[in-house]
């Protein structure tokens, strides 16, 4: 599953209409609500594009993401190996985060101006995968040594995700390239409980886009 992705966009990128396509590169940055991981989060990453043809509305887009770490702090009874003991601990997790994202842009209000630019509004619907590691280490609040507390657990994880992702975006088209805003929603299993599937992540976009060919 995780080769799906890259494949489906090599055999795109790759046919013989591509030549005569319009190619784009960009960067962007979003912050966002991450309902999967509960809290708060921001992103960095960069994009290609690439219009299926000169008689095409469609762009298809790829991009990747690297989000800011992330910190989750909460308590929890911590069991002995043995079952016999628990003990009350103060669990601090840190989690970072990197993804990919393979999409296909369509435009509903577009304004084709002077030199072939073009303004307006589209909307996008796609897939990604993202990949997580999570560092988690209890500290135990009852029994304290010397002015640091005791660590009762110590562990990591990966966690990998694929998920849905929808947006909806405005961009203004110049000479010098295209900045845009986007709404984005991904939709998808959550992280603590892949069995559990819901809104993994609503946020707010800007990137800009510069086009090597005009349309």
């Amino acid at each position: 599953m995780r080769t799906l992705l890259p494949l489906l966009l090599i055999s795109t990128l790759l046919t013989p209409t591509s030549v005569g396509a319009q190619w784009a590169v960009g960067l962007l940055g979003g912050l966002g609500q991450d309902h999967g991981w509960q809290g708060r989060t921001s992103w960095m990453g960069a994009l290609v594009e690439r219009r299926l043809g000169d008689s095409s509305s469609f762009v298809v887009r790829l991009s990747g993401l690297a989000f800011t770490p992330m910190e989750r702090v909460y308590g929890e009874t911590v069991v002995a190996d043995d079952g016999t003991l628990g003990v009350e601990a103060v669990m601090h997790e840190l989690i970072g985060r990197g993804g990919a994202t393979v999409s296909v842009r369509w435009p509903f209000l577009t304004v084709p101006c002077e030199g072939g630019y073009h303004r307006g509004a589209y909307v996008m619907a796609g897939a990604g995968w993202e990949h997580a590691r999570v560092r988690q280490t209890g500290y135990a609040v009852a029994q304290p040594v010397g002015p640091e507390s005791v660590v009762v657990r110590e562990r990591t994880w990966t966690v990998d995700r694929l998920t849905g992702h929808a947006a909806v975006g405005a961009q203004y088209g110049t000479r010098w390239g295209s900045p845009f805003l986007e709404v984005q929603m991904n939709a998808g299993p959550m992280p603590y409980d892949t069995g559990l599937w819901g809104i993994t992540l609503v946020g707010l976009q800007l990137g800009y886009r510069y086009v090597f060919v005009r349309r």
